[in-house]
């Protein structure tokens, strides 16, 4: 996700995003933040609780420091990543990004890529949030109206199930927060 250019709206609800998810880091974590966005807002909070971590996405600068490595790429097709590298991979504000025709085969590299055991924590606006993020973007322009454009589709707990199911994992948690606007979803692999 663009983080470059965020204004201070678009920072509160992403910082309010990042508070639905930090309690799923753990010290141990080998993280993939996927999407991580030009801030890199998960990786740079949760560096000193984490083992290490990587952040993926086409808007940050590759570079390395300490135990957190950034890669500047747009994943398509296989990650470059060997199975069972991760124990979390976070998509935080991505999902309605990607095309519907790409969403599975990316799962499915995610869950290679994660230990047997290892969790999918994601974020992602409802539909119910749609005619609200739009007003916001493009009548009032008071949050990137670029980031709403960019939006592919909004998935509702039925899409996140369908999702999960296809792709041979277990949805183990899945809840709303901002009144019903966004949800948060944790999906685990069981093999």
């Amino acid at each position: 996700m663009n983080t470059k250019n965020f204004n201070i709206i678009d920072k509160i609800v992403a910082k309010y995003r990042l508070s639905k998810v930090l309690g799923s880091v753990d010290r141990s974590d080998r993280i993939l933040d996927f999407g991580c966005g030009a801030r890199s807002y998960l990786l740079e909070l949760a560096k000193e609780k984490i083992k290490y971590g990587v952040g993926v996405d086409y808007d940050v600068e590759a570079k390395k420091e300490g135990k957190i490595e950034y890669l500047r790429q747009r994943v398509k097709g296989k990650l470059s990543f060997k199975d069972k590298s991760f124990d979390k991979v976070f998509m935080l504000a991505v999902l309605e990004h990607i095309e519907p025709k790409e969403v599975n085969n990316i799962f499915f590299e995610l869950k290679r890529v994660l230990v047997k055991g290892g969790k999918i924590v994601l974020t992602t606006p409802t539909p119910k949030s749609r005619w609200l993020l739009e007003f916001l973007a493009f009548r009032l322009r008071i949050i990137s109206k670029e980031e709403i454009a960019d939006h592919k589709k909004y998935y509702d707990k039925a899409d996140i199930e369908r999702l999960s199911r296809d792709v041979g994992l277990k949805l183990t948690s899945y809840e709303l927060f901002f009144a019903s606007l966004n949800s948060c979803a944790i999906l685990e692999k069981n093999n």
